[in-house]
C-alpha cells in the first residue's frame, strides 16, 4: 500500500471546473479500492468537498491558492517534499502541471491539454513562455505522465519528444451527477452549447451556422451554458446582421438542469478548434442527445462513430450537419443509440484501476 499525495493547489476551493471534478470523481473511486492511502493538497476546504470525498478515510491539507502560479511551482519544489517527509508520501501525484517536479518517490502528472503548444495564438507571447518552463519542469520531473487523450499524447509528445517512454492514455469519464432529467425546460426546439466561450470553442460558427437556417421551418434557438465574458457569441450575432438566430443563456445551471438541458436538446454542438478531452460530448451522449461536432483535436477519438462531423471553419457545412439531423427523427435516433454506445468505453472504475496500478510501481517497497 502506497501513500499519494494528490495535489491540485492551482484549483479554485468550491468552484467546481472541469479538472477538479475530474480530480474528485477519480479519488472517489480510487477511495473505494482501498488499496493506497490518499491527502489531497488543496485550496478546498473538507465542507466544499463532494459528500463522498467527506470522510476521515481522506486527508486535508489546505494551501492557500497562489497568486502567481510560476513562483508557485516553483516553491512547490521546497514546500512540498518537505510535506511528503512529514507525512510519508510515496507518490505526488499533480493534476494538472501547476504542481511540483520534486516530493515522494516520484510523480505522476495528469496532462489536460497542452494548448500553449498546439495553439499558443489563444495567450500572451509571455504567458506561453511561462506555461512552457513551468510545463517542461513538470513532465521532466514526473516518472509517469497520464494523458486524457491519445491526442492529448499526441500533442505532449510532439512538446516533449522524451515523454513518449513515460506517458500512457487514461481517458476521462462523464462527471455529470444527476438523477432523471427533470421535465422539459425550455419549449422552443434548440441546439445546446456547452461551456465558456474561450477562442478554442469557436462558438462562433454555430451562431453563423444557425442564420444560414433562418427560413428552415423547424429553425432552433441557441441555448449557451457558460460564460460569453468576452462577447465572442454576441459578437457573432451582431455580425449576421437582420434576423439572427435567438440565444438563451440560463443562470445558475447545476447538475440536474444541465442534464434536462441535454436530454431535452436537438443536439449537442461542439465546434471546437482543441479540447484535451470534452467532457460534454460524454455527458450528451450518455443521455440521448444527439452530438455534432468538428472534424478537429480530440473530438472523432472521443465521440466515435457517433457524431455528425463537419470542418470548424465552414458554417455552411455545419448548417447542412443541423439541417440534416432536423428534418430526419431517424438519424437523431440512430446517434442516439450509437452514442450511448460510445459512452460505454469511458469507465471510472477502469481509469482509476489503471492510476493505482501506476501508484503501486512507483511507490512500492524498496523504490
Amino acid at each position: 500500500m502506497a501513500h499519494i499525495l494528490l495535489n491540485m493547489p492551482s484549483q479554485y476551493g468550491g468552484r467546481h471546473s472541469g479538472v477538479a471534478k475530474v480530480a474528485f470523481a477519480l479519488l472517489e473511486r480510487l477511495l473505494e479500492r482501498g488499496d493506497h492511502t490518499y491527502v489531497l493538497r488543496s485550496n478546498w476546504s473538507r465542507a466544499q468537498l463532494p459528500a463522498g470525498l467527506q470522510t476521515d478515510a481522506l486527508k486535508l491539507v489546505e494551501v492557500p491558492r497562489p497568486r502567481k502560479m510560476a513562483t508557485d511551482v516553483m516553491l512547490q519544489c521546497w514546500t512540498v517534499p518537505r510535506l511528503c517527509r512529514k507525512l510519508g508520501i510515496d507518490v505526488v501525484w499533480n493534476i494538472d502541471m501547476f504542481g511540483s517536479a520534486l516530493g515522494g518517490k516520484a510523480r505522476v502528472t495528469t496532462i489536460h491539454d497542452l494548448y500553449f503548444h498546439t495553439h499558443p495564438e489563444m495567450f500572451p507571447r509571455n504567458s506561453v513562455l511561462t506555461m512552457a518552463i513551468c510545463a517542461r519542469m513538470m513532465i521532466g520531473g514526473s516518472a509517469r505522465l497520464a494523458a486524457i487523450s491519445a491526442q492529448t499524447r499526441k500533442d505532449l509528445v510532439s512538446f516533449v519528444p522524451a515523454a513518449a517512454k513515460r506517458s500512457q492514455v487514461i481517458y476521462n469519464d462523464t462527471t455529470l451527477a444527476a438523477d432523471a432529467p427533470p421535465p422539459r425546460e425550455i419549449a422552443e426546439n434548440y441546439i445546446l452549447l456547452v461551456g465558456n466561450a474561450t477562442p478554442n470553442k469557436n462558438f462562433g460558427v454555430v451562431v453563423a451556422a444557425l442564420h444560414r437556417l433562418a427560413e428552415h421551418p423547424a429553425r432552433p434557438v441557441l441555448v449557451h451554458v457558460g460564460k460569453d465574458d468576452a462577447g465572442m457569441i454576441s459578437g457573432a450575432l451582431a455580425s449576421c446582421g437582420s434576423n439572427p438566430p435567438k440565444v438563451i443563456s440560463p443562470d445558475n445551471v447545476d447538475d440536474q438542469r444541465l442534464a434536462g438541458l441535454y436530454a431535452h436538446a436537438a443536439c449537442l454542438a461542439v465546434p471546437s478548434l482543441a479540447e484535451g478531452f470534452c467532457l460534454p460530448v460524454v455527458e450528451a451522449q450518455a443521455l440521448g442527445c444527439p452530438v455534432v461536432a468538428a472534424r478537429a483535436s480530440v473530438l472523432p477519438e472521443v465521440a466515435g462513430d457517433a457524431a455528425l462531423f463537419f470542418d470548424p471553419h465552414e458554417p455552411e457545412e455545419l448548417a447542412a450537419c443541423l439541417g440534416r439531423l432536423l428534418d430526419s427523427p431517424e438519424l437523431a435516433d440512430e446517434l442516439r443509440k450509437r452514442g450511448l454506445a460510445n459512452r460505454n468505453r469511458f469507465d471510472w472504475q477502469k481509469s482509476a484501476a489503471d492510476y493505482a496500478a501506476l501508484f503501486a510501481e512507483l511507490g512500492g517497497p524498496g523504490k
